[in-house]
Parts: C-alpha cells; structure tokens; sequence
C-alpha cells in the first residue's frame, strides 16, 4: 500500500473516530429516525388494511358468481322448453356481468397508500 493510500486511510479512520456528531444534529437524528419508523408503521398498517379490503371484494365477488351458478343450476331442475333455458342462462350471465361489475368498481374506489419518503442521504466528504 503506498504512503498516500496508507495517510488517506488513517485520516478516515481518525475522522470516524474524533469527528462525531454533536448533540444537536444527533438529537435531530434521533427525532428524524423516530418520525420515519411511525411513518413506516403508519403505512404497514394502512397497506394491511388496503390488503384486506381487496380479499374481501374478492371474496364477494366469488360469492355472487357461486350464488349466480347455483340459482342457474337450480332453474335448470325446472326448466322445461327452451325460451325457459335461455331465460336461465340470461339470467346468470347477467348475475355474474354485475358481480364483475360491482367487484371492479369497489376495486377502482380504494386508495392505495403512498409509502413513506426516503430520507435524502448525506452528502460524501
């Protein structure tokens, strides 16, 4: 390792080692890193919340094509000309066009939240 290396490696250590933060930017420190943690935790908790209400329109939504499927196949039990056959299947068609309808809408009403902003980094020295 060459002097010049050997100098500019002592004097970053000696730096890191004598150059610490004053009480004032380490309280500002400490405040900033305080605020961002309850920012993160703000967002996870707002993302859980987001996570969940997608499943439940999921959930709903399968549960109105299962309901759509199950009220078609109970008129299929009494159908018995063709006008009632296509009766039935008009029917569930427009039971799961509304299902998808109503899953999609309720999808396009939530926000999703906004993460948190990094905070800028230090410049090098």
């Amino acid at each position: 390792m060459s002097a010049t290396k050997k100098f500019l490696a002592t004097a970053i250590v000696a730096t890191s080692l004598f150059g610490g933060v004053s009480s004032a930017s380490a309280v500002d420190t400490k405040d900033a890193a305080i605020a961002r943690a309850q920012a993160q935790a703000a967002f996870q908790s707002q993302m859980s919340a987001h996570i969940n209400a997608q499943r439940a329109i999921a959930d709903a939504h399968r549960a109105a094509n299962a309901k759509a499927l199950a009220d078609f196949q109970a008129a299929l039990a009494t159908v018995t000309t063709d006008a009632e056959l296509k009766a039935a299947k008009d029917a569930r068609k427009a039971a799961v066009t509304a299902a998808a309808a109503t899953a999609k809408a309720a999808k396009d009403a939530l926000v999703k939240p906004a993460k948190p902003v990094k905070p800028a980094k230090a410049p090098k020295a």
